[in-house]
């Protein structure tokens, strides 16, 4: 089917710093991270801003970001390769028989690629007033349950394309590096608000986590700028976790698939 852009849904009003952002990006013809990132960081400002003020309601709290990275993602990557990429909500794997994926190629037959995205880190606010830290959540206070969910997502996914070749090709020792090697080609992006240099660092370890079950794993951390008016991308130090990098990657891998 085809992919669903939920960031354009303009009956939510919390929203909407990121749907006039989508619409800017889309308007650019964007085919890279870095060309879109200060757009990127001024919709998750404003985007927080709502938070705080109460506008976002915990639907938007809890799913806008991650609907966002999503869309962007796609769009980029569309862009970029020329492929058109799908949403596909019926994809088997080895124990479950439904699997949602909401970046996949192609639209039908078996998947060759897909990408999972998770986007944490929310900003102190009146919905949540047990939250004891004045900056908020820890982006990276959530990391450890998403990338498991989306690692066995992933496990789930090869494991059964392999049974289906009927050709003995699970895994039989390293799991990882099986995992690395097995189609479907699964990418994990991650998108996270740091509060701290200890919630970066906890990130960043994450990240490599996540480079672990994945071909690769794009991570890209921001948080507030030393006047506190506004979000800045935060230093990684590990080039090959650096979002607009590996997102080069899977347009090449996109770009060689028919």
């Amino acid at each position: 089917m085809a992919r669903t852009v939920k960031t354009i849904d303009s009956s939510r009003p919390g929203r909407e710093p990121l749907r006039k952002a989508y619409a800017d990006m889309a308007a650019q013809s964007a085919s890279s991270f870095r060309a879109v990132e200060q757009r990127y960081l001024r919709a998750m400002y404003e985007f927080d801003q709502l938070v705080i003020r109460g506008i976002a309601d915990q639907g938007d709290i809890q799913n806008g970001k991650g609907d966002f990275l999503n869309d962007v993602l796609a769009l980029l990557l569309e862009n970029c390769s020329g492929k058109h990429l799908h949403t596909r909500p019926d994809v088997p794997g080895l124990s479950f028989r439904r699997n949602k994926l909401d970046i996949a190629y192609p639209s039908e037959g078996p998947v060759l690629l897909t990408i999972e995205t998770k986007a944490t880190g929310i900003p102190k606010h009146a919905r949540n007033p047990r939250q004891p830290h004045p900056e908020g959540r820890a982006g990276s206070a959530d990391l450890e349950k998403r990338i498991k969910e989306a690692s066995f997502k992933n496990i789930d996914i090869k494991a059964e394309t392999a049974r289906l070749a009927g050709q003995g090709g699970g895994a039989t020792s390293d799991l990882g590096s099986w995992m690395r090697s097995a189609p479907p080609r699964c990418y994990l992006f991650m998108a996270v608000r740091v509060r701290d240099a200890h919630d970066l660092h906890a990130t960043v370890n994450f990240g490599h986590i996540g480079a672990v079950w994945f071909d690769a794993c794009g991570l890209y951390c921001y948080g507030l700028n030393q006047a506190r008016s506004a979000y800045e991308g935060k230093l990684l130090r590990i080039t090959t976790l650096e979002l607009d990098r590996v997102l080069s990657q899977v347009c090449a891998a996109l770009r060689n698939m028919s």
